[in-house]
C-alpha cells in the first residue's frame, strides 16, 4: 500500500510538473511573439525615419553643392549633423535587430529614444531649412 501512495504522489508530481512546464513555455512563447512584433514595427519606422532622412541628406548635400562658396554655415552644421543622426539610426536598427528577449525592453526603450530624437531633430532642421 505504502508503494502504490508513493508511486500514486510520483505520479502526481511529474504530472503537475509537466503542466507547469507548458503553462511556462506558452508564456515564453507569447512573450517571444510579443517582441518579435514590436521588433518588426520598430524596425520598420526607423528604417523609414532613415530613407527620409537620405532623401533630405541628398537634397541638402545638393543645395550646398550649388552654392558653392555661398553656401551658409547653417546648411553645412545641418548637413553634418543629419549624417550623424543617419549613422544613429543605422546603429539603433542594428540593435533593435539583434537585441535578444532578455535585453528587449532597454533596447526598445532606448531604440524609442533615438526615433523621437532624430526625428525632432530633422524636424527642426526642416522647418530651419525652409524658412
Amino acid at each position: 500500500m505504502k508503494i502504490k501512495k508513493s508511486i500514486i504522489l510520483t505520479s502526481v508530481t511529474a504530472l503537475l510538473g509537466l503542466f507547469l512546464l507548458n503553462a511556462c513555455n506558452g508564456e515564453n512563447d507569447q512573450q517571444a511573439e510579443r517582441v518579435e512584433q514590436e521588433r518588426q514595427e520598430l524596425v520598420s519606422n526607423l528604417e523609414n525615419l532613415k530613407e527620409d532622412l537620405d532623401a533630405r541628406i541628398d537634397e541638402l548635400g545638393n543645395r550646398i553643392e550649388e552654392a558653392g562658396d555661398d553656401v551658409s554655415e547653417s546648411a553645412e552644421e545641418a548637413y553634418r549633423e543629419l549624417r550623424d543622426d543617419r549613422s544613429e539610426l543605422e546603429r539603433t536598427i542594428d540593435e533593435v535587430k539583434n537585441a535578444s528577449q532578455d535585453s528587449w525592453d532597454r533596447v526598445k526603450t532606448e531604440a524609442e529614444n533615438v526615433y523621437d530624437s532624430v526625428s525632432n531633430q530633422f524636424n527642426e532642421w526642416m522647418d530651419e531649412l525652409n524658412n
